[in-house]
C-alpha cells in the first residue's frame, strides 16, 4: 500500500507538463478570446510591472489580485496618461501565489479580468505569454511575462487595448490530454498490479 502511495505521489509530480505554445506579441488570433491561463509568482519578493502600451479609445488601469493571500494592489498605468516603459511596483508575494490581473475600464465601467469566471462574457480578457526580454514596440524590456488587455466584453478580442510586462510572474503549466491519459492509464495499471500482488501473498 505504501509503494501505491509513493507511484501516485511521484505521478502527481510529473504528470503536469507545459502545453505547447505559438507565443506571439501582440496577439495573433484576433477576434478569438485567449486561452484562460493560471499566473503565479516565482519567488517571494515584488512584482514590477511595465507599461508596454495602449491601442484603446477607453480609459483604462490595471490592478493585481494575490488570490492566495488576498492582497490587491491598487490601480497603476493610466492607459493614455502613461509613458511605454514606465515601471510600477505592484506589492509583495509569495512564491507559488496564484495571480490574478484586473483592468477597470473608466470609460464604460467594466472591470475585467485574466480571470473568466469574474467577467460578463465568460472569457479572459488578458492574453499572456512569457518574453524573454528585449524590445517591444520601441522599449526595452526585461524578461518576464507579457499580459496585453481586451477592454471591452463581446467585442473585437485584440487583446491589445492595454498592455504590460511583470516581473516575479510566471505562466503555469498547462498539462496536456494526451499526456493526462497515458499518465492516468499507466497509474492504474501499476495499481492494479500493486493489487494482484498484494492478494496473492494473502
Amino acid at each position: 500500500m505504501r509503494r501505491l502511495s509513493l507511484v501516485l505521489a511521484l505521478a502527481s509530480l510529473v504528470g503536469v507538463v507545459p502545453a505547447l505554445r505559438a507565443d506571439s506579441i501582440p496577439y495573433s488570433n484576433v477576434g478569438t478570446p485567449a486561452n484562460p491561463i493560471t499566473y503565479v509568482a516565482d519567488a517571494t519578493g515584488n512584482v514590477t510591472g511595465y507599461f508596454v502600451g495602449s491601442s484603446a479609445g477607453d480609459n483604462s488601469v490595471i490592478r493585481m489580485i494575490d488570490i492566495t493571500s488576498g492582497y490587491t494592489s491598487s490601480y497603476f498605468f493610466p492607459n493614455h496618461a502613461t509613458a511605454p516603459g514606465s515601471s510600477q511596483n505592484f506589492g509583495a508575494v509569495n512564491a507559488g501565489d496564484i495571480l490574478v490581473f484586473e483592468l477597470y475600464d473608466m470609460t464604460s465601467g467594466f472591470h475585467l479580468s485574466t480571470d473568466p469566471s469574474n467577467n460578463p462574457d465568460g472569457v479572459t480578457h488578458g492574453y499572456g505569454t512569457a518574453f524573454s526580454g528585449g524590445l517591444i514596440g520601441s522599449n526595452m524590456f526585461p524578461a518576464g511575462t507579457y499580459v496585453g488587455f481586451e477592454d471591452t466584453p463581446w467585442f473585437d478580442y485584440d487583446y491589445n487595448d492595454n498592455q504590460f510586462l511583470f516581473t516575479n510572474v510566471s505562466i503555469a503549466p498547462t498539462p496536456e490530454p494526451g499526456s493526462l491519459l497515458l499518465l492516468g492509464t499507466g497509474i492504474l495499471g501499476v495499481a492494479g498490479t500493486l493489487h494482484r500482488k498484494m492478494f496473492a501473498a494473502k
